[in-house]
């Protein structure tokens, strides 16, 4: 008869235990530690990734470490990374409609959205103007950035009468509260037209014309000071020269009853009644002008004038000649001229 087999005992639960921590225990020291973001494995061995702001610019070796760089002007990496070379910024192009809302660095990205007006459409993954609202509709608020625009009818009691992809729909207008009273009933599109208001007078109004009034006065002052003096002055200087005689201004000099008149060249005399004598002062009726007797020498009055040539010494006196100097008997009562040479007749 054969042996009866021995049935093999389980182990307690306490050594169970300690087996399996042991064969975990060698499972880790096996695996190496590269399953974490910051390493890689390389070689056999786990090396350390790059930063965020550098790239790789060689990988590990046996003997020596990962090399980093940092990125460039306009270059960006935001992980830890193994890449080796770092990633360009985004470019807001106004011309696009973009502005950039974050500036970027190296270990962020630059971050461009759509200008106010306009939205990010992802049919031509550009940025597109936002609808407009007609009249009559408002754009719904709060209106949101980088979203187009919502349009609603304006309810009862407001209106909107411009066409805007901003502008909401406003109320109408109170004409009882400004004291007036409505002529024309509002609609969606038009305000409520009142009656006309009362025009203020402000009270502080000849406020506003006092300084233009001082100034205006006190330009008339000086303009009337200023013709005084220069009425007073030229009336002196006028007084300084009556009496004074020039052979070529307009001048009347009375003596011993002779009213003499010089114009120019031309000298008239006017006799009174009183200065004539002799039985010709009877037939020739007063004031009436005769020529004066000139001197020989026939010089211009006063002495003021040019010396002309004598006349007299130009012609000699015959038996039938008459007198130089003396007048005719039919030329004694009008006026002639006195010329500076010798008259021919």
């Amino acid at each position: 008869m054969a042996p009866r087999a021995r049935r093999r005992r389980p182990l307690p639960a306490p050594l169970a235990l300690l087996a399996l921590l042991g064969r975990l225990q060698v499972t880790l020291q096996i695996t190496p530690p590269c399953t974490s973001e910051r390493y890689y494995e390389h070689l056999g061995q786990c090396c350390k990734k790059c930063e965020p702001g550098t790239y790789m610019s060689s990988k590990c070796t046996t003997t020596s470490e990962s090399v980093c760089l940092p990125c460039g002007l306009d270059e960006y990496l935001d992980t830890w990374n193994e890449e080796d070379k770092c990633l360009l910024h985004k470019v807001c192009d106004p011309g696009k409609a973009l502005r950039a809302v974050e500036p970027g660095n190296r270990t962020a990205p630059r971050r461009c959205a759509c200008t106010a007006g306009y939205h990010w459409s992802e049919d031509c993954r550009c940025c597109t103007r936002n609808a407009e609202c007609a009249r009559g509709f408002g754009a719904r608020r709060p209106v949101q950035l980088n979203k187009d625009t919502v349009c609603e009818p304006c309810p009862s009691g407001y209106f909107s009468d411009t066409v805007s992809a901003t502008e909401t729909c406003r109320p109408w207008t109170n004409c009882t509260i400004l004291g007036g009273t409505e002529v024309r009933h509002g609609t969606d599109k038009l305000d409520v037209v009142c009656s006309p208001l009362p025009s203020a007078n402000p009270s502080n109004e000849p406020q506003v014309y006092l300084p233009s009034l001082i100034i205006l006065l006190l330009f008339m002052s000086v303009a009337l000071v200023a013709a005084v003096i220069f009425g007073v002055y030229y009336r002196k200087k006028g007084k300084a020269l009556t009496g004074s005689v020039t052979g070529n201004s307009n001048s009347t000099f009375i003596s011993s009853g002779q009213v003499m008149n010089f114009k120019g060249d031309i000298i008239v005399v006017y006799v009174s009644q009183n200065s004539q004598e002799g039985p010709a002062a009877a037939a020739e009726p007063a004031g009436r002008p005769v020529q004066e007797e000139s001197s020989p020498r026939c010089d211009s009055f006063a002495g003021l004038g040019p010396r002309f040539p004598d006349a007299c010494a130009s012609l000699d006196v015959g038996p039938g000649l008459q007198e130089c100097g003396a007048p005719e008997p039919d030329k004694a009562s009008r006026p002639v001229q006195e010329q500076g040479a010798a008259e021919t007749r």
